[in-house]
């Protein structure tokens, strides 16, 4: 039997900083651990080496599948997303955070180098799978990295560095990916392998080994625990929680999935439907860290949920504009909604978890996005064709949705559920 207690390593505690928000920003970055900013660094390589997705339907297309065909190809790479957030959690708790990390972007690089080597649909989709599974298998670890390593009140500026690093990352990548595609695809999934390759062995060289130490949950302290995804599952506040992500990235998604199809129904061509996304990203480079010196001193629960509200104010006012400027308005409106809320609900996830099982509820918030991203475009799709209006308006409705579901999701009242009640002291008999 394995010595648990030799394996586990004595994560670094930080000096805790001054009350968020009162340090300028430059002094919070300065104070963020050297782990986190390997994770930061990790993520802009593997954001801005993110080739496969961006040109895998390209990729098949050109081989003469058809654009069906490369749709479920692409599909099934979600599938493998999901699945890969599940196994990432539990590999991250059993094995370690670094562990989980350098087998993901190892086991992707391998993946990935393979992709134009493999011949016929049902190869080439079953290899694209596996990479999903191995490049979704380090997001669970790296989440609950961050919250092991920095102190609470800096975990809103953390996780809003981390969105820096992805969403500039999947700004410049793609250009890069483009010019790689003109020469030849094995360029681009070789470089995409790469990213990964370089992620992988940052990690190995840099992050901490070991395990957390484990400690217990609050339902564990009741008698009540259950161990593993069971006791994610039965948390009844952290579940209302991972509904409101749900909705939050069903509405989200719609700008990927229906936005671009009002602008063309409106008349403009896809340069405008680029010059709103690129509004969305610069935006939240320009606009999401500063506001987090304001958001983080809130109730995150009220934050999160005020943020959903006006996303989805956001996109229900989408189909009732026709005029550019009017639509780069109401993109300007979900983009603050997307600055006030993900920040705080990419931290929020450790008011809930031990640290022991951080890695589970990452990977169960995780879970919840893929899940999100995947109904958005099928489910908003559906819904686009049947009648717009009515298509926007439901969005509308599940933002409002997801609000009053994270709302509800307050990790004090699982304590106050599960706890046990004190034992009346007995009274001393009066004297006779």
């Amino acid at each position: 039997m394995v010595n648990a207690t030799a394996s586990v390593m004595l994560y670094p505690i930080e000096k805790e900083p001054p009350m968020a928000g009162e340090d300028p920003l430059r002094r919070r970055l300065q104070d963020l651990p050297r782990s986190a900013w390997v994770i930061f660094s990790g993520m802009f390589l593997i954001k801005f080496g993110n080739f496969l997705n961006v040109f895998l339907v390209l990729f098949l297309v050109a081989r003469g599948f058809s654009a069906f065909q490369a749709g479920v190809a692409l599909g099934v790479v979600g599938v493998g997303a999901f699945i890969g957030n599940a196994v990432g959690g539990a590999v991250a708790d059993r094995f370690g955070r670094r562990t989980a990390i350098a087998v993901s972007m190892f086991g992707s690089s391998a993946a990935t180098a393979l992709v134009p080597l493999t011949d016929g649909l049902i190869a080439t989709t079953a290899l694209v799978g596996l990479v999903g599974v191995f490049a979704q298998l380090y997001r669970p670890a790296a989440g609950a990295l961050l919250v092991d390593v920095v102190p609470e009140k800096q975990r809103v500026t953390a996780f809003a560095v981390l969105r820096l690093a992805i969403n500039v990352g999947m700004a410049v990548g793609p250009l890069v990916g483009g010019l790689l595609s003109g020469a030849s695809y094995t360029y681009v999934f070789l470089g995409d392998a790469l990213f990964s390759f370089a992620f992988g062995v940052l990690a190995l060289s840099t992050l901490p080994g070991g395990r957390p130490p484990v400690e217990e949950a609050p339902a564990a302290r009741s008698g009540k625990g259950k161990g593993g995804y069971r006791e994610v599952l039965s948390d009844r506040p952290y579940l209302l929680f991972l509904g409101s992500m749900v909705a939050a990235t069903f509405v989200y998604g719609q700008s990927t999935a229906t936005l671009p199809l009002h602008v063309t129904d409106a008349g403009f061509d896809n340069k405008v439907y680029g010059l709103l996304l690129g509004l969305n990203a610069l935006l939240c480079v320009v606009v999401e860290l500063p506001l987090t010196k304001h958001t983080e001193r809130r109730n995150p629960r009220r934050v999160i949920a005020a943020g959903l509200a006006l996303l989805g104010i956001g996109m229900a006012l989408t189909g009732a504009m026709q005029a550019v400027w009017l639509l780069a308005l109401t993109v300007v409106v979900w983009t603050v909604a997307e600055t006030v809320y993900t920040p705080i609900a990419n931290a929020y996830p450790a008011e809930f978890s031990p640290a022991h099982l951080r890695g589970r509820y990452q990977g169960a918030e995780g879970i919840a996005h893929t899940l999100g991203g995947a109904l958005g475009p099928a489910v908003g799709g559906l819904l686009y064709s049947i009648s717009p209006p009515l298509h926007w308006t439901a969005c509308a409705a599940v933002a409002a949705l997801g609000a009053l579901l994270v709302l509800g999701a307050d990790p004090g009242r699982r304590g106050q559920v599960s706890a046990p009640q004190p034992a009346e002291t007995p009274q001393p008999a009066p004297a006779a």
